[in-house]
């Protein structure tokens, strides 16, 4: 199903001038002051810089002024809600005309931009993990499409007929899904981790590594096959909300497995299962898995907090991590946003703090504390039907050429997005709302008007109908527009693609609910250019491991 924007569908037709804020004049832009509109809760503020110098190679007709946004396609099936996947644009069967992917809850889906469901297949469960969509089994022709489900992970063709071997089956909900070559063969492996700890031989395991052919990499699962040599200080805990990213983390060239975990403790493991260790400096552990996340560094390298209702420490239920080459060494390092709280867990909305960590434990000069942004508003805690907790996601690219490696976007629990380059500067933050029943799910990253300077994209989500909005600021965090969402908004990060293959860049919006059995929008921005795509959909590619590699 599709409804073009030549008349009103479910949003109307809307279109914001440069620099202005809601459809009906609030907000403004320029300044980053966001204005009081329906959306953004009562007295939405805000506080942007001067934009950078660009990154990227400006396009051939570029422009400074972001375009409006005009909706031009509105996709659907029927009731199938969404939870926090974000949409994917590819080829799948290799025709010349892109699908639009979305995964919902029960159901994946494809369209073409016409309307026309070209793929369909059923799930067990909801989708919180979004699609891996890449050439996973290369004796095949065209691109296949991977989905991870309750305990389940699919594989299908282009043509919806699943692989051979799957669908793949864990155990709990897997609701994070990422692909790479882990194991250093060539092709590429799916990994996902589970909310519910398998536990055999004294040890817990929680990832899941799977081979093209759906069987398990060797060495999985890791602890309690013995493959990653765990003691009794390996302390493994349910995985919940994307909580997986691949990437070199040693300089081998092979994508190692970083998972968060629901407690303050995280999971580093090798392709072939070895976890790793952890330097010396810390007292009485072995292994990686047992460095406790203390905001103190003498007190997380001694392992325990002598004042526990003041210590502070990380908590990583809803962390969704990245690996990047943040200190310039050229090899990644695990960055992540984790939820803080104190030793003793009796106070937890503390805020929010951004790590970055060496493989071994380690905090490279100028992070041996985490960056702490203390403000609380909500998002820890799941809102109720169906409205989940504020992802603890960061986005890394490079938005200011000036200053060394890249930057790190995130949202906090402050009702504001922060840019933090990579010695901790604050670059700027900016207020979306003001209200405890707005949030966010992250952010994206693209050039929406072809200067070569990147635009920040975003979508909100409520409890309330009609507190939703799609915003875009520019790198200096300035407002450039925003645009109603209809019923709750969009859970899951936007994803922004060219979608008809004319160049010109598309944000497709993954909705909460199906108002009139409306799923995903697509809006069309005009002016812009495929020229400079760094972070453009959730978990940062198709690939959903969340890597960027060093340059």
């Amino acid at each position: 199903m599709r409804r073009l924007l030549l008349g009103a569908g479910i949003l109307g037709a809307m279109s914001l001038a440069p620099g202005c804020g809601d459809a009906d004049g609030s907000g403004s832009g320029g300044g980053g002051s966001f204005g009081a509109g329906p959306g953004s809760g009562p007295g939405g503020v805000g506080g942007g810089v001067q934009p950078p110098a660009p990154v990227c190679a400006p396009a051939p007709d570029g422009s400074t002024d972001v375009g409006a946004p005009m909706l031009v396609a509105e996709l659907g099936d029927r009731w199938h809600e969404g939870w926090l996947a974000s949409p994917v644009v590819a080829d799948l069967d290799g025709d010349g005309t892109n699908e639009i992917i979305a995964a919902r809850h029960g159901r994946v889906l494809g369209w073409h931009l016409d309307g026309t469901i070209v793929f369909s297949q059923d799930v067990d469960g909801r989708c919180w993990a979004s699609p891996v969509v890449a050439d996973l089994r290369p004796d095949l022709p065209g691109l296949e499409l991977a989905q991870a489900s309750d305990d389940k992970i699919y594989m299908w063709r282009a043509d919806g007929s699943a692989v051979d071997g799957f669908p793949f089956t864990f155990q709990g909900e897997l609701r994070s899904l990422a692909a790479g070559d882990v194991d250093g063969g060539g092709d590429i492996e799916l990994v996902s981790v589970t909310t519910q700890n398998l536990e055999q031989n004294g040890q817990r395991d929680i990832i899941a590594a799977v081979k093209n052919d759906g069987g398990w990499v060797p060495g999985f699962p890791a602890n309690t096959s013995g493959a990653s040599q765990c003691d009794d200080a390996c302390y493994v805990y349910n995985g919940y909300d994307q909580n997986v990213a691949l990437g070199d983390v040693d300089g081998d060239g092979v994508s190692d497995i970083f998972a968060t975990q629901d407690n303050a403790y995280n999971s580093l493991h090798r392709g072939d299962g070895f976890a790793f260790d952890c330097a010396p400096i810390f007292e009485d552990r072995t292994k990686f898995h047992g460095v406790r996340g203390l905001h103190d560094y003498a007190l997380a390298q001694q392992g325990w907090a002598n004042e526990e209702e003041t210590s502070l420490q990380a908590h990583h239920t809803n962390t969704a991590p990245a690996i990047a080459d943040v200190d310039g060494d050229g090899i990644g390092e695990l960055v992540y946003l984790a939820s803080v709280q104190n030793a003793s867990q009796s106070n937890r909305e503390q805020g929010v703090a951004l790590w970055v960590m060496e493989n071994d434990g380690t905090r490279p000069a100028g992070w041996e504390e985490p960056l702490h942004v203390a403000g609380y508003l909500s998002g820890l805690w799941d809102y109720g039907e169906n409205i989940v907790a504020i992802t603890n996601q960061v986005t890394v690219a490079d938005i200011d050429p000036m200053r060394d490696g890249p930057e790190m976007i995130f949202a906090g629990f402050d009702g504001q997005i922060h840019a933090v380059d990579s010695q901790q500067g604050r670059l700027w933050s900016v207020a979306y709302t003001q209200s405890d029943v707005v949030m966010t799910g992250g952010v994206v990253v693209a050039d929406l008007s072809g200067d070569g300077t990147p635009e920040i994209v975003f979508n909100t989500y409520s409890t309330q109908n009609d507190f939703g909005e799609l915003f875009i600021l520019d790198a200096g965090g300035n407002l450039q527009h925003r645009i109603a969402l209809p019923a709750r908004g969009a859970m899951p990060v936007p994803t922004i693609a060219d979608v008809e293959g004319d160049g010109q860049l598309e944000i497709i919006v993954s909705l909460k609910d199906s108002p009139d059995d409306i799923q995903v929008l697509v809006f069309t921005v005009p002016g812009s250019s495929d020229n400079c795509l760094l972070w453009p959909t959730g978990r940062g590619s198709y690939l959903r491991d969340g890597y960027l590699p060093p340059n």
